[in-house]
């Protein structure tokens, strides 16, 4: 199997935080450039045209409102960056600030100390919070809206960064968190009156796990899917740009698994329909996706700590790495701009001695195991 080129999106790993999730795994850098909103860009071309961008003003001590729609209101950002720091900054000020805490000055390092330590979120997602919120308060010093003894971000301690390994499942576990919730879908319809559930509920979570772990691609990516992206003939799939609008990015080869995944969420559909649906609405929430399947990794106990990107995207191109597929092979089918993105998974390779000689008795297992499953055949001969 080849997989067909095309232009790699960004190198955000598995970032779910445009989307407000608590499962967002990109690195610091990235989290960095998504709080500063950075548009160089923009900004020379404006340069080019003369003209010097709008610069909002916000007053001294402003009110939490005052202060985010100034923020917001920066030229040059872009979609994703308007709406994660939205996502951000008013979760924080609104659920997790006390009422009587009327604005940004007023904030105690202890608040965003406990904002950052819930246990519910993972490293990444931590890290990429305290970038946003450090921005934010550079800002309004920068504006002079607070004064620096007033910005509380500095007594806090920047979290460590994450372990460059990608949690993923091995076949055993995800066959088991498939089974689960299957399992529970079947109880709760036979069980009827107030337990039963109705038509799609739970049930509609399986075919974007299943299609996720096949494909490697991004929740936001899957949420956009059309039925008419997948060519069922020719076993591809068309994978839309991370820019909502700007057309397709790239094709990859579509394994049994995802294949069978997108049958069963296209039928009934026509081509301009969304690919996967919720429970109760046409487009899949990926918040509420990647909620239902961390709730099923913690009732198993396959892994309370890992999320849905770890199920689907890092799973894929961990189990193509143990199958040994080239890291340009794999770079190419998440869709990686950098190289340094794919380096995480390099280790999980096959040895050279796998290489060389006879495939050991674990490369055989895992191979008939992603047999089993509907994945990637091995690259080495059995």
């Amino acid at each position: 199997m080849t997989f067909p080129t095309g232009s790699a999106d960004d190198s955000n790993e598995g970032n779910e935080s445009s989307s407000g999730s608590d499962n967002a795994s990109g690195s610091d850098s990235t989290a960095s450039r998504d709080a500063s909103g950075d548009s160089g860009g923009n900004a020379a071309a404006d340069g080019d045209k003369g003209e010097a961008p709008d610069v909002p003003s916000v007053e001294m001590n402003p009110s939490w409102g005052a202060a985010i729609d100034a923020y917001m209101a920066r030229p040059g950002l872009t979609e994703n960056t308007l709406r994660t720091n939205r996502t951000t900054l008013c979760g924080f000020s609104h659920d997790h600030v006390p009422e009587e805490v009327r604005g940004p000055a007023d904030v105690s390092p202890d608040l965003i100390r406990a904002y950052l330590g819930r246990e519910s979120i993972s490293q990444a997602y931590r890290l990429s919070l305290y970038s946003r919120l450090k921005a934010f308060y550079s800002w309004l010093v920068e504006q002079g809206a607070i004064t620096p003894q007033e910005n509380p971000i500095g007594a806090v301690g920047r979290p460590e960064t994450p372990s460059k390994e990608r949690p993923y499942l091995t076949p055993t576990q995800f066959t088991q968190l498939v089974e689960a919730i299957r399992r529970d879908y079947e109880e709760r319809v036979e069980a009827g009156g107030r337990k039963s559930i109705r038509e799609g509920e739970i049930i509609w979570a399986l075919p974007p796990l299943r299609f996720g772990a096949g494909t490697g691609l991004r929740p936001s990516a899957m949420k956009r899917l059309r039925v008419e992206d997948v060519d069922f003939e020719k076993e591809t799939l068309r994978v839309p740009a991370l820019e909502e609008g700007s057309g397709i990015d790239r094709e990859i080869p579509l394994c049994p698994l995802a294949l069978e995944a997108a049958r069963e969420a296209a039928r009934g559909k026509i081509g301009t329909d969304y690919l996967f649906s919720g429970a109760r609405s046409e487009q899949i929430d990926t918040r509420r996706l990647s909620r239902t399947i961390k709730r099923y990794l913690r009732e198993t106990g396959i892994g309370p700590e890992m999320n849905f990107t770890d199920c689907t995207r890092h799973t894929c191109a961990s189990w193509l790495t143990i199958l040994g597929y080239p890291s340009p092979d794999v770079r190419k089918m998440l869709g990686h701009s950098s190289a340094k993105s794919t380096e995480p998974y390099h280790h999980l390779g096959p040895s050279m001695d796998d290489l060389r000689g006879e495939p050991s008795a674990h490369y055989r297992a895992f191979s008939e195991a992603m047999e089993e499953i509907g994945f990637f055949p091995p690259i080495m001969k059995l």
